[in-house]
């Protein structure tokens, strides 16, 4: 059991460039970055959670289509998460080299390429909303709801993007603390507008699903306003001036090296989604509405997964800015070992809390209440694989390997995935089952393939 956590038995003797600090002291260094990271994450997909339960409340309908739109919303996103994956990266490496000037220029230079990118993508979604949720698989049930929801939320889309920019800014830096506490400020704002606006109370108009939309762009926008004041304010490491908002050459080149292939990444992730959502829907909107259900519970425990990502690619590139990879393959199984123990543990909490958290949707049908149960079971094993994998995933983004990691997503993720899904959804009795067994293959592949990646060293000599 010792030898297990002796983290020189971690390197090999010719990998080591310097001594190596124990088990105790790297869990503590990462966890002090990670666990703001996945306290905010879980909040968010908390709020997200809310959102779905208090819809519920206006029936399976509106739940269905909130579920539709979901994918087109975050495709939106994935356009700022491929820059936020170049700017993290970069600004960790300039962190642990001490260069905090570079490291302020493309704070600046990734809030600029951040509003272009919303503008563009919030005009184009609002135009052509109707088509989008159609091709989704929208009926006259859902429709309607649909198309509300993503136009409010296509529209304000440009402080969800500012925002989720500056947070990937001071996650480069370890500054994970700031995020969480106005992520959880605006989560609040969230569930107040939510119970104003949903069904109209303290004598405030009962919108419905347009309430529940609106609430989350005032969060964003008051996530937005106090992340902004945060960089205003300054601090030891990075600080936001109007004057120095413009294009600097050689931090924009920077960017440009690591965007297109984190792009692609994050496209043909979404690209897959979309069609695995696609597959879904068509099945009706009983089997998007467990789908739902079930997502958003998934969601909430996959953020755990996805605290550690954040923080130990910040806390590996902080190590490879110093020209420490032995140190950087150090703290990478430190975390990885950690969020083994944490999955296990999650699986445990999703199979045992499966029933009462799917009676929260308030499902219409026993069928439905079923098939969420039995599919929570299945979200419950993949928990595991699904950790460890995107853990890699963080690290190997944290090192600039995002090459790697889009072409593991194009081929598991956008091919395997809505594959398996679709010939166990339609030729097989499975239904909307089959689909989540799809989910577990292909995060089965991506860890397998992350574990190869990780092992053969090739991410710690990538230069950023």
């Amino acid at each position: 059991m010792v030898k297990l956590f002796d983290t020189n038995r971690f390197v090999h003797e010719n990998e080591k460039q310097g001594p190596i600090p124990k088990y105790g002291k790297v869990a503590k260094e990462t966890m002090k970055i990670v666990w703001p990271a996945m306290v905010e994450g879980f909040l968010v997909a908390l709020v997200g959670m809310f959102d779905g339960i208090m819809v519920a409340g206006l029936g399976n309908s509106a739940t269905a289509a909130i579920t539709i739109t979901k994918q087109p919303v975050y495709f939106m996103i994935c356009f700022i998460t491929a820059l936020n994956i170049a700017v993290t990266a970069i600004i960790s490496r300039r962190k642990g080299a001490g260069d905090f000037e570079s490291a302020n220029k493309t704070v600046h230079v990734s809030l600029i390429c951040s509003f272009v990118i919303a503008i563009l993508l919030s005009i184009f979604v609002v135009l052509l909303c109707n088509p989008i949720n159609l091709l989704l698989g929208a009926n006259e049930d859902t429709i309607g709801y649909a198309n509300d929801y993503m136009r409010i939320i296509a529209a304000g889309f440009v402080f969800n993007a500012l925002r989720l920019t500056i947070n990937a800014c001071q996650r480069g830096i370890g500054q994970t603390k700031i995020s969480m506490v106005t992520n959880i400020i605006a989560n609040l704002v969230n569930i107040f507008f939510n119970y104003l606006l949903i069904t109209g109370n303290w004598g405030a108009p009962r919108l419905e699903v347009k309430g529940a939309a609106i609430a989350t762009v005032i969060g964003n926008i008051v996530a937005f306003l106090i992340c902004l004041l945060t960089l205003i304010k300054g601090n030891e490491y990075l600080h936001f001036s109007i004057k120095r908002l413009k294009i600097d050459k050689e931090s924009f080149r920077q960017i440009k090296s690591l965007f297109p292939s984190a792009m692609i990444e994050q496209a043909v992730m979404r690209f897959g989604f979309i069609i695995f959502a696609m597959i879904v829907n068509y099945l009706g909107t009983e089997a998007a509405y467990v789908h739902g259900v079930c997502n958003d519970i998934n969601s909430l425990m996959f953020t755990i997964a996805d605290g550690f990502a954040i923080g130990t690619a910040a806390v590996v590139g902080h190590r490879l800015g110093e020209k420490r990879n032995d140190l950087a393959i150090v703290y990478a199984k430190v975390s990885m070992m950690i969020s083994v123990c944490v999955a296990i543990l999650v699986c445990l909490i999703m199979i045992f809390a499966r029933t009462p958290l799917v009676e929260l949707y308030k499902p219409e049908t026993e069928d439905a209440l079923n098939k969420a149960k039995f599919i929570m079971l299945i979200a419950a094993i993949t928990t595991i694989p699904q950790n460890i994998q995107w853990v890699l995933t963080g690290i190997l983004r944290g090192s600039g390997d995002t090459k790697f990691t889009a072409t593991t997503s194009l081929i598991s993720v956008a091919i395997i995935r809505p594959i398996v899904a679709y010939i166990l959804c339609y030729f097989t009795p499975l239904g909307v089952v089959g689909a989540w067994i799809g989910m577990f293959i292909d995060q089965t592949m991506r860890l397998s393939a992350n574990i190869w990646r990780f092992k053969s060293r090739a991410w710690l000599r990538i230069e950023v």
